[in-house]
């Protein structure tokens, strides 16, 4: 056994130099992963480092042996074939730089109809010729023992055992830990995390009446479903919740000091005078958050593929109120519009509706209509329905990632000087980036404001609610202003703003979530939340628990702290709340 395993190992010797250098991209995804997900330990620095080295050299060993049975010579097809498994690698770390999570198979939708003029910025253009150059230095410095296409298929096949052996006795699936744990999830590589996304077994969805014993003792743990009583004092016919694209606290000089006070100073008048709360994230994307805020349920994925069973836009529409979903972007991006639709929105207006209309066609550019012109629209639309009950969702896009809206198409923004913003601080509001994008979106916003007060529009009766659809984690091209790093900067604000403010005193708990906009809304409506939302009212004061749910595991966060439940868990207690995670009590 031991001859042979030396004469396979010999195979993968042979061209060490050639494999490890093409491995070099997939090690500074590890490290980054990392750092992003806050795992790294001596342990994962170490023993977990050598753990992804040998999977991806077995990795391109096997792309690499693969590409030379099939028949390719040529040097510049092998980099071709490596530049284009690179950018696989590159996508899971935007997706790790930009939202702390993996390319996995939630994100495959997106790839279609995404906005992809960021690739010709010199940067990118740069890192695309990096890509490529390093594969074709690589087989021409170092492919050196040039063997036949059966020797070739014998490394692949030692390479597979060599892995699978790994997989077994990984070190970082055998050690306990939430870091050794995501350290494990950093292991394979984007096209294999993918499938493994697709293969995964899926709890059933169920719905109940009256919970099983154990799925009841389990939300008694965690606080759930427990009546409260709870109503509001002051009810609102005219509901606007403006759900910002990628707003985060971060942004914000309340809760940043390194932003200046002219990029934020909307926001941060509202924050000091009206009622207000910041909420700890719930789901990633735009279409997952959306569907936690919507149900009130972590498990946005269940949501909108069930029809959205607990809706409070739904709630609200057999009430008797006109519901209407405003975006900038295209409103038929991911069927988002057929989606929308099934949690409650009778009428859904974006991009394509825009660009018909002679008033707003000049304004649709890039991810689609600029908000300052979605401004306009729903002050319009409010005006024209002032006598109806109401509910509007507003959509932004101006401050999509990577880096925001960089063509205004001729609107004005003052530049962010003078006061606390000193010279190398405006220049960063100069650059195509998020930091000039949300400083401009909080000039729009006091625009908005200034036309509902002057349109008489933001009554007693009416409610704006300013909050967003999901985080924004990254630090890109933004120079010092995150550098001071609070874990406040990755929640979102939550602002209500009318004539009339709730005369309710906001929860001291510090757990609120996404999770509550829901009973919240429909509490600010008079109505009563269905039973089976997670979340409650931002005004009940109440110990909360925060799920927040990934590709493959999901963490639970509380007064008592923060823990992290795999799918695979074979734990009684764990899989018990994994079911009650995937069932909708009526």
């Amino acid at each position: 056994m031991l001859n042979f395993a030396k004469k396979y190992l010999l195979l993968l010797k042979q061209n060490f130099r050639l494999f490890a250098l093409l491995g070099a991209p997939g090690m500074v995804f590890y490290f980054i992963g990392l750092a992003r997900l806050g795992a790294a330990d001596w342990f994962t620095l170490t023993l977990g480092a050598l753990n992804k080295f040998a999977f991806e050299f077995c990795i391109v060993s096997i792309v690499f042996c693969l590409a030379h049975v099939l028949g390719l010579k040529k040097r510049w097809a092998f980099a071709l074939t490596f530049f284009f498994y690179y950018i696989t690698i590159t996508a899971d770390i935007a997706l790790l730089v930009y939202f702390k999570e993996r390319f996995g198979a939630k994100y495959l939708p997106t790839l279609a109809g995404g906005q992809y003029k960021f690739l010709l910025d010199i940067r990118m253009l740069l890192l695309l010729a990096a890509l490529y150059a390093l594969p074709y230095f690589a087989v021409r410095k170092f492919w050196l023992h040039r063997q036949s296409r059966h020797a070739s298929a014998k490394i692949i096949a030692a390479a597979a055992v060599f892995m699978l052996i790994l997989g077994v006795i990984s070190p970082m699936t055998l050690r306990a830990g939430v870091k050794s744990f995501y350290a494990a999830q950093l292991l394979p590589t984007t096209a294999a995390q993918i499938a493994l996304d697709l293969t995964s077994k899926k709890y059933p969805y169920r719905e109940y009446e009256t919970l099983p014993q154990d799925l009841q003792a389990a939300a008694d743990e965690y606080g759930l479903f427990e009546p409260d009583g709870f109503k509001n004092k002051v009810n609102y016919d005219r509901i606007i919740l403006l759900t910002t694209e990628a707003l985060s606290d971060k942004f914000i000089k309340s809760f940043n000091p390194a932003i200046p006070a002219a990029a934020s100073g909307v926001l941060d008048g509202l924050v000091r005078t009206r009622p207000f709360a910041s909420l700890k994230p719930s789901a990633l994307s735009t279409l997952y958050g959306l569907s936690v805020i919507f149900s009130g349920h972590p498990n946005a994925e269940l949501m909108y593929k069930n029809g959205f069973p607990l809706s409070f836009v739904k709630i609200l529409r057999g009430n008797g109120w006109r519901t209407v979903f405003l975006r900038g972007a295209d409103e038929e991006y991911m069927d988002e519009h057929l989606i929308f639709k099934s949690a409650g929105f009778d009428e859904i207006y974006g991009a394509k509706f825009f660009e018909r209309d002679p008033r707003y066609s000049s304004h649709v550019a890039w991810w689609g209509l600029t908000d300052r012109k979605l401004f306009e629209y729903a002050a319009d639309y409010l005006k024209r329905h002032k006598d109806e009950k109401l509910f509007m969702n507003i959509l932004t896009v101006d401050t999509h990632v990577p880096s925001g809206r960089g063509d205004y198409l001729g609107q004005f923004y003052p530049p962010v000087e003078g006061g606390d913003a000193d010279g190398k601080t405006a220049k960063i509001y100069e650059r195509t980036n998020m930091a000039r994008a949300f400083a401009n979106f909080n000039y729009d916003l006091g625009l908005f404001l200034d036309t509902l007060s002057d349109e008489g529009l933001l009554d007693e009766r009416t409610l704006l609610i300013i909050t967003a659809d999901h985080p924004f984690f990254a630090n890109v091209d933004t120079g010092g202003l995150f550098k001071n790093y609070r874990p406040v900067f990755d929640e979102v604000p939550f602002i209500l703003v009318s004539a009339a403010a709730p005369a309710e005193t906001v929860s001291r708990d510090l757990f609120k979530s996404q999770q509550d906009i829901a009973p919240t809304v429909l509490g600010l409506a008079g109505l009563p939340a269905p039973r089976g939302m997670f979340g409650r009212s931002i005004f009940k004061e109440a110990p909360r628990s925060v799920f927040y749910m990934k590709n493959n595991y999901v963490t639970v966060s509380g007064a008592g702290g923060t823990k992290l439940i795999p799918f695979s868990s074979k734990k009684p207690q764990d899989k018990v709340l994994l079911q009650l995670l995937n069932s909708v009590v009526k």
